[in-house]
This record gives structure tokens, sequence and C-alpha cells, in this order.
């Protein structure tokens, strides 16, 4: 019984030996894109879905975003149209979208963006608080627009409510000191 076990052992061990392969495999390469090119309807437009590594990363800093997350060069090349002098991106995020126009050679030339809802800086939020106590924001919009990657026009429309009454403002960032506009 031992050498039967033994035996049959000794030939499993053998079939099983000669019947694996080696296969050699080819080196893959894994990327991340922060996004995903969805061609739209124009043909000179296109949409691109931003992943965010974390809540709130596209919104915070639209512009800085794409600056290091995106390449309009790579796109232009990929497309191989020399027919069009621009190109229109639609960057969007759950929280608003950026709308970046790029020459034939892939460089940035205009941007606009719009975000709702998003977290105020620091000093705007603390500026309205003080300014505003005892109203509550109840919904905010960040409007931005400029050429290449510097911005020439922002503000944040902001409304406010306390108990039946509502009021609009708008606020609009100047380097470190912040000015508040109501209607």
């Amino acid at each position: 019984m031992k050498t039967l076990i033994v035996l049959l052992l000794t030939v499993c061990g053998i079939t099983t030996g000669q019947a694996q392969k080696l296969t050699q495999l080819e080196e893959t390469n894994v990327e991340f894109t922060p996004y995903t090119l969805i061609p739209t309807s124009n043909l000179d437009t296109y949409e691109v879905v931003v992943k965010e590594s974390y809540v709130g990363q596209f919104s915070k800093n639209a512009l800085k975003f794409i600056k290091e997350n995106f390449d309009g060069s790579d796109l232009i090349k990929a497309l191989n149209n020399p027919d069009y002098g621009t190109y229109l991106v639609s960057f969007r995020s759950s929280k608003g979208y950026l709308e970046a126009t790029y020459n034939k050679d892939g460089e940035l030339e205009r941007t606009f963006q719009k975000f709702q809802n998003i977290a105020l800086p620091y000093d705007i939020r603390n500026q309205v608080y003080i300014s505003h106590t005892g109203w509550t924001m109840t919904k905010n919009t960040y409007v931005a627009s400029g050429k290449k990657d510097m911005l020439d026009k922002e503000f944040y429309s902001i409304k406010l409510e306390r108990g039946n009454k509502t009021q609009n403002i708008k606020v609009y960032p100047v380097s470190s000191i912040s000015k508040v506009a109501s209607n």
C-alpha cells in the first residue's frame, strides 16, 4: 500500500511538472490619468471628466489642477487635425466646470470657470461672517475668467438667509483684501 501511494505521488509529480510551461510576459505600464476625455458633438470641442484624488481638489484651484494634470499639446497631437486654430476643452466635476481654450500649438489662451456650493477661502468666509452676523449662507457660486494661467476677473456670489429674509452679496477677492458688495 505504501509503495502504491509513493508510486502515485511520483507519477502525479512528473506529469504536473512536465505540463507546466514557462510563459514570458511583456512589461506593462499602468498609469493613472486624473481625467477622461470625451469628444462632444462639435468637432473642436472636447469634454474632460475630472477624477479627483480627494473631494474639492479640482474646485479648490482648477487652473493649477489642469496645469499639473493636462497637456493641451498631447491632445492636439492625438487628434492630428491641423485645420483648427483653437480647441475648447471643458473640464467638469460634480461642483462645476472650467472651460479652457487652447491654440493650435497646445498653449492655454483663455479660461472660464464656474463652481457652485464650494468651501469659501478662509479670509472671505471670515469677512462675510463678520459683516453679516446672524445670517446663514445657503448657496454660493464662484465665477472666474482670465487669459493664459492668470485670472482677470473673479467673484463669489453668495446667498444669505435670516428667518424669512434673503440677501444676495458679491465678494470680489483682491489679493489679501476682499471687498463685499451687496444688492
